[in-house]
């Protein structure tokens, strides 16, 4: 293969990668299976509340420390699949906890469930960085999009077929069996896409790693000053901090859908081909939407979105409702999904941007470490409506502050890197 291909093998599997992982994660969705899963095994509401926030400050909080590695790589592609490789065996060894441990150890099933969850997380994190400098390095701007929502439109159209699947393997098997077959199916589509994207994938040419050596101290030094000078990027960080505090009630839609509507577990099949639609109406459009017009306005309607979803949630219960509170939150999870790596790549000059990407990720992780214990607090001791209309208000405030404080990245001149390699 020549080297001017190269580049299109790369846009290719990340885009056949990308349909694979999505779809895969149907059948374990943080938003349904997951925290019905913690449900039947007994857990409170503020262990499940936990469930997202462990995807989330999993996969945020390590990054600003492997950046640190990653700019020091001369090839990210092995790191990159070595990492995938790792994070895709977690859901394995969760499908095997499900079968060979008795229906008696429910509270040890539910422990070692949430620790390979983390894990698996905190080693998808861990890559992310790598991931996103070789995405950057193969894709223009223009495309990125595009490309993110592209992968999300196919997953969705196979992701109805899971939901399918999902609502009829809770149905026919044995609990815990039945969850065991959902982690084993999404372990099966994981390694699809990392065989493909192990197949087409190409390293981009570097002969020399970009940054040098710092020590841990130095480089953790020079953080603050990004934030201090760079105006628009600590908006941005604000403004994302916000839209993550909006959704303290996404562990519990489901729950107080299933709950409030008398519905058994299997229902969650619905509730996930509802927000799959909704995914999937996301993606036709904001894709070429952030192409076009800068990704800012995505989040936007994220916020908009997961803002409507909370507002239909005090409304009194009717399955209408309930697949439509589903719906918007498909079309919030894309939305944000679509833009939130690519806006950073757009901040971030060539070569920080694992950098960028580990500040705002990191320095996150404590608000979605907060946000589900907040939530499963208010749960415990005010109900659902207080959780519910604290994310309605935050989610309006996140609109404002998107609209009034932050800069679209498009819009800036970038003179000079304020993040540095001197010592």
């Amino acid at each position: 293969m020549t080297k001017s291909r190269r580049p299109m093998g790369n846009y290719y599997a990340v885009l056949i990668d990308g349909a694979f992982y999505f779809t895969a994660m149907t059948f374990v969705a943080a938003a349904t299976v997951v925290p019905t899963f913690a449900k039947e095994l007994g857990a409170t509401p503020l262990v499940i509340g936990l469930a997202p926030m462990l995807a989330n400050m999993g996969w945020m909080l390590p990054q600003l420390f492997s950046a640190r590695y990653v700019q020091r790589l001369t090839y990210r592609r092995p790191y990159v699949l070595t990492m995938m490789g790792l994070q895709r065996l977690c859901f394995l060894a969760i499908a095997v906890f499900c079968w060979l441990l008795p229906a008696s150890r429910m509270r040890l099933l539910l422990f070692a469930f949430l620790a390979m969850y983390l894990l698996a997380h905190i080693i998808d994190g861990i890559g992310t960085v790598a991931w996103l400098e070789f995405v950057a390095a193969a894709v223009h701007e223009r495309q990125r999009g595009t490309l993110f929502a592209s992968r999300t439109l196919i997953s969705c159209f196979t992701g109805l077929a899971a939901g399918w699947l999902t609502s009829l393997t809770l149905a026919k098997f044995a609990f815990p069996t039945n969850f065991g077959l959902l982690f084993l199916w999404a372990f099966l589509l994981f390694a699809a896409g990392w065989t493909v994207f192990a197949g087409l994938s190409w390293e981009e040419d570097r002969t020399q790693p970009q940054i040098q050596s710092l020590s841990l101290g130095k480089y953790l030094k020079q953080i603050p000053t990004i934030l201090k000078k760079d105006v628009p990027f600590r908006g941005h960080v604000v403004g994302t901090a916000f839209l993550l505090f909006g959704q303290m009630g996404l562990a519990f839609f489901s729950i107080h859908t299933l709950e409030r509507m008398e519905l058994p577990p299997a229902f969650v099949g619905y509730l996930t081909m509802a927000m799959t639609a909704g995914q999937m109406l996301a993606a036709l459009i904001a894709g070429r939407l952030s192409d076009a017009k800068g990704h800012k306005i995505n989040l936007v309607l994220s916020c908009t979105s997961m803002g409507l979803a909370a507002l239909i949630s005090l409304l009194p219960a009717a399955r209408l409702w309930a697949l439509l509170i589903f719906v918007l939150m498909g079309i919030a999870n894309t939305t944000y999904s679509v833009s939130r790596l690519p806006i950073v790549m757009e901040y971030a000059a060539e070569g920080y941007r694992s950098v960028y990407a580990g500040i705002v990720n990191t320095i996150l992780a404590p608000v979605v470490l907060l946000t589900p214990i907040v939530g499963g607090r208010l749960v415990q001791v005010y109900g659902y409506d207080i959780v519910f209309g604290t994310a309605l208000f935050v989610n309006l405030l996140a609109i404002w502050i998107y609209l009034r404080r932050v800069q679209d990245p498009r819009t800036l001149q970038r003179e000079s890197h304020l993040f540095t390699g001197d010592a």
